[in-house]
Parts: structure tokens; sequence; C-alpha cells
């Protein structure tokens, strides 16, 4: 008895902290990457939907001036799959490493080197892909407005594009954070 308890106190709390961590963020991404995925084989009615209340003309207009952004939308859709791969991972990783597992620790760090280069992919398409599609509908969004709405086209893509980079760059902090706090060399040795 007095030699697990030794065994235990021995024990970084790090793992287990990470795997609960873990299993929540993997039961969000789950959630959201499930929404998003719904989102998108909807997007069409979803589109209807959030234009429902235009006037005919204005309608198709408008439907018109976000097509450019609606075509975009396969990235999101990858993006999302590929989002629940990461959540996957997390939920396995978490209940390995709630329990001390070794294996825990090589999902984890799978997980982690994943997310970077999923959050680094998406800074590449929105830079590369989006950010056209954005200058193209804010500058039909400014045709479409006239003189009322002139310059919104303007702000718009640009305060899309810069919340995206921004957000991607918060989001690599819990990858990075497993990765260099898990194996650190007593969370190792708390694994077996």
């Amino acid at each position: 008895m007095q030699v697990n308890e030794v065994v235990s106190a021995n024990k970084s709390a790090i793992p287990k902290v990470f795997g609960i961590l873990h299993l929540v963020f993997g039961g969000i991404g789950v959630l959201y990457g499930l929404y998003a995925i719904v989102s998108a084989i909807f997007s069409d009615q979803l589109q209807e939907f959030s234009f429902a209340t235009y006037p005919d003309e204005s309608k198709d207009a408008m439907m018109e001036a976000m097509q450019p952004l609606y075509d975009t939308q396969v990235w999101d859709l990858a993006s999302s799959c590929f989002s629940m791969v990461l959540a996957v991972l997390l939920i396995l990783a978490g209940f390995k490493l709630v329990k001390y597992n070794r294996k825990g620790l090589k999902i984890s760090n799978l997980y982690s080197a994943l997310s970077v280069l999923h959050k680094l992919a998406a800074i590449v398409i929105v830079l590369v892909i989006k950010a056209p599609a954005m200058k193209q509908v804010g500058e039909s969004l400014d045709e479409i407005g006239g003189a009322d709405t002139a310059g919104f086209g303007a702000m718009f893509g640009p305060i899309v594009i810069i919340t995206t980079i921004v957000m991607s760059v918060l989001m690599l902090t819990y990858p990075l954070l497993c990765y260099f706090l898990l194996n650190k060399k007593q969370s190792k040795e708390s694994l077996s």
C-alpha cells in the first residue's frame, strides 16, 4: 500500500490534466465538426434562408455578390472533416492520458503535429483562396449598396481575413502547450 502511494506521489499531474482537457476539447470539436459538416451539406438552404426577407431583386443580387465566398466552401468542408479527425485523436489521447498510458502521449503528439499543420494550412487558404474571394465579395457589395455603403466592402474582407489569421495563431497555443508540457521529463516518466 505504501509503495503505491509513493509511486502516485511521484507522478506528474500534467498527463491527467491534459487527458481531461483533451476529452473536453475533443468533445467540443466533434460537436463543432458535426455542425460545420451539416451546415455545409445544407448550405444552399441556409443561403436561401439567410436572404429570405430580402426583396427578390435584392436577394438575387446579394446571393450573386456572395457567390465567390460560397465557391470557397469546399475548403471549409475539408477543414471541418479534418477537424473531426483531430477531435477524435484528442478523445483517444485523452482516455489514454487520464490512465497514464504512454500511448496517450504518442496520440497527443500526433494530434499536436497535425493540428499545427492544419492551422498553418488554414492561414495559407485564407491568404491564397479566401482573400481574393472576400475582395470580390466586398467590391460586389459596394456596387449593390452604392454611396450608402461605400467602403464597407473594402473593410469587410480584411476584417474577416485578419480575424481568421489571429484566431488560427491563437489556436496554435493548445497543441504547442500539449506537445511541450507532455514531453517534459517528469510527464513522460509518469506514463506507463
